[in-house]
């Protein structure tokens, strides 16, 4: 039985950056996800946010969740 409904992506790139940050791992917060991909944080966020669309904002999020350690 699943307690949580279904997350959003940034809802749970939020609780995974929460996680790291309070076990003390990498990435703790999307400025070290665009350090670590040479990106823009405003980028970053908007990634995130899924206000960015199309196929490279997609491949992004991959990158970003394999990054952070989301399934």
């Amino acid at each position: 039985m699943n307690i949580l409904p279904d997350l959003t992506y940034k809802e749970k790139m939020t609780i995974r950056l929460m996680r790291n940050k309070r076990a003390g791992l990498k990435p703790a917060s999307q400025a070290d996800i665009a350090r670590r991909f040479e990106l823009s944080r405003m980028y970053v966020n908007a990634v995130i946010a899924e206000s960015q669309k199309g196929p490279k904002s997609d491949e992004w999020r991959k990158k970003f969740a394999a990054y952070a350690g989301i399934e």
